[in-house]
């Protein structure tokens, strides 16, 4: 084939309009992200005369970014005290953040382990079961969860939250388990059983290790999305708020707060694009330095020859 013939299969018509589309999407996304940017450090004065032009040369401040935090206080939401300081707020969210997503990635894995490597009639249930869940929406679930962790006396507990997040059902991310477990020869375990171990051994020190970067992949995105979420702890958690809920909170209070010399509302717009983009370094970090990882492929080695 020539080079000719090869560059022409490259950029078809349909690849090159799904590059412009893309394209497109990236600005509007990155001019969005800018816009955003550029009036956080603005005054409320001035954003409300003028929401669309960028701050003038000499006007940037970081008041937003410092009611941010001054707007913390003990008994920010909720009908009894709560403990609404940022060290609060972080140990909270890494808690949910991180304890959700591990507890979720980790029961994940080791259900999709047992159906994938143990192919008995209940994996083929399990496995059936997963996937009319995906299929089929599940509405109005969570008024019963919310009930039967009152019932249990686990609602609004860290412990609660954790136990309701161990569940294998409801995400792709068990079938990317599913087939990296299955791409995984046989070799390996028969070799390990003729050395004498058990299946204990096969599966911590061999077939996990073989998904870790599958595992540790899956286990960022869903670190990701909870971090972001604040409706979840809302419902389930209302004592012990997490730093999405504080900016949500912030688009639903008046509180006059003073920082850097300027006088300050904390549901401004201007305080809640601070504390959005706040919020968002830890994310934007993770992304810079990790970014190689979240958009590899998902896939497992094995033997060959």
């Amino acid at each position: 084939m020539s080079q000719d013939s090869k560059k022409r299969d490259k950029f078809s018509p349909l690849t090159i309009i799904m590059l412009v589309i893309l394209l497109f999407y990236c600005v509007a996304l990155l001019a969005m992200l800018y816009w955003g940017l550029s009036q956080s450090f603005k005054s409320a004065r001035a954003y409300t005369y003028d929401k669309i032009s960028l701050p003038k040369k000499g006007t940037l401040s970081l008041a937003n970014y410092v009611g941010v935090f001054k707007v913390m206080k003990a008994d920010w939401i909720g009908d009894k005290s709560i403990d609404g300081s940022f060290s609060a707020l972080m140990i909270n969210t890494l808690f949910y953040a991180v304890g959700a997503a591990f507890v979720n990635v980790a029961v994940t894995c080791l259900v999709a382990y047992l159906t994938a490597r143990y192919t008995y009639f209940y994996s083929k249930i399990l496995y059936t079961i997963v996937v009319i869940v995906m299929v089929v929406p599940v509405v109005g679930a969570q008024a019963s969860e919310v009930q039967m962790l009152r019932m249990i006396k686990l609602y609004d507990t860290r412990w609660g939250f954790l136990a309701l997040k161990a569940s294998f059902v409801g995400g792709v991310y068990f079938l990317v388990f599913h087939a990296a477990f299955e791409g995984i020869p046989d070799t390996y375990s028969e070799a390990a059983m003729m050395d004498g171990a058990g299946h204990w051994c096969i599966m911590l020190k061999i077939c996990l290790p073989l998904v870790l970067n599958v595992f540790m992949t899956v286990f960022l995105i869903t670190f990701i999305q909870y971090w972001n979420d604040y409706n979840l702890p809302l419902i389930y958690m209302p004592h012990y708020p997490t730093l999405s809920r504080y900016i949500f909170y912030l688009g639903s209070t008046s509180s006059p707060i003073k920082a850097m010399g300027e006088s300050l509302n904390a549901n401004s717009k201007t305080v809640q694009l601070a504390g959005t983009f706040v919020l968002m370094l830890p994310v934007f970090t993770i992304f810079i330095f990790l970014h190689k990882r979240l958009m590899g492929n998902l896939s497992v080695g094995g033997i060959k020859g």
